[in-house]
């Protein structure tokens, strides 16, 4: 699982070592701090956090390219109520550099002594030559499966359409998971993953193709989760330069149902907001399960909530009167501006 030092703050994220949500636990919390939790699904590390084995987790919310992931989605409108004490206390920004690894080619021509050598074309991608060769340049043409996490196989949808559009793509937890899949099935399988360059390195893979996601600028947004009965505020990074205005440089989320009544319910609670002055950043929504097309919906606003006073708690409080119910998921220090100026750097 990892690191059990009792002095430590555990953090749980979506494992094994070396998964994107691993290298954002990193980020968010240092060696010294944290103490570093693998989970096989979101599911249980939200669990870690409710049940408190766990002070925090870091869970992925959105990618760029490929959108909201779903499984935290359902997490957090949370149906059944049975994370009740969950609350969103920060964000960060991971740039996500996708790699096919696998095995070198098996016909590699071999020298005098019997050990393969490398040609001209069989060389892996560095940092001088980053993208991928063509085709049969590294046995790309031999690979059968591809394994990955949903989100990873829809952010690399045209390198996997170009070069391996007869290999089969299965899903799996994690891309790192699929890593590890792939290093205990061995050359003989005809398997690869996609995955990270530190996935690579941790399970002895070779990096066939790199950075092969669809968007240069391809970027997952992590949630930091904790429970509410946690002593802390916003996770902020770094622990200083908190905003001086409640309702600028902070974002809230929070769910509502809305009442089975004539049209307009949803304008109506949005309105809310714009008399406030509160501005949406985000709006999503899930089948609430209770009758077809009935929804919960999840929104992020600009602004927080204060324990006393305040805009965004005088929205709130009108917000009661036009929704079935609601919930207060969260507030925290709003990070978008920074990453963008990181990710714009990176270019």
């Amino acid at each position: 699982m990892g690191d059990t030092d009792p002095k430590k703050t555990k953090v749980a994220y979506l494992g094994p070592a070396a998964s994107y949500s691993h290298q954002a636990a990193l980020a968010c919390f240092s060696d010294d701090q944290g103490a570093f939790l693998a989970h096989s699904s979101i599911k249980e590390a939200f669990t870690a956090v409710q049940e408190s084995p766990s002070s925090f987790a870091v869970i992925p919310f959105e990618n760029s390219t490929y959108g909201t992931v779903i499984f935290t989605l359902d997490l957090l409108v949370d149906r059944e109520s049975v994370y009740p004490d969950l609350l969103v206390c920060g964000e960060y920004y991971l740039p996500v550099r996708h790699n096919l690894l696998g095995y070198p080619p098996q016909s590699q021509s071999q020298d005098a002594s019997g050990e393969s050598a490398q040609n001209e074309h069989d060389q892996v991608p560095t940092d001088d030559n980053p993208r991928p060769l063509p085709e049969g340049k590294l046995g790309l043409g031999q690979i059968g499966t591809v394994y990955s996490h949903p989100q990873a196989l829809g952010q690399c949808e045209h390198f996997l359409a170009q070069h391996l559009k007869g290999a089969e793509k299965r899903e799996i937890s994690s891309t790192s998971k699929a890593a590890e899949r792939v290093a205990k099935e061995g050359p003989q399988t005809r398997a690869a993953a996609i995955s990270s360059r530190l996935a690579a390195e941790i399970y002895g893979l070779t990096v066939l193709a790199e950075s092969i996601q669809d968007k240069d600028d391809n970027t997952t947004r992590f949630f930091i989760l904790k429970n509410r009965g946690t002593d802390s505020g916003s996770h902020d990074l770094p622990l200083h330069q908190l905003p001086s205005v409640e309702h600028e440089g902070w974002k809230t989320l929070i769910s509502f149902t809305l009442p089975q009544q004539p049209s307009g319910t949803l304008a109506d609670v949005l309105q809310v907001f714009k008399d406030h002055d509160l501005n949406l950043t985000g709006i999503h929504s899930r089948p609430s399960l209770e009758h077809a097309w009935y929804y919960v919906f999840l929104i992020e606003v600009q602004g927080r909530r204060e324990a006393t006073g305040g805009i965004m708690n005088q929205a709130l409080r009108e917000l009661g009167s036009k929704t079935r119910g609601w919930r207060w998921l969260g507030s925290w220090i709003d990070r978008s501006e920074q990453a963008k100026q990181d990710i714009s750097g990176l270019q």
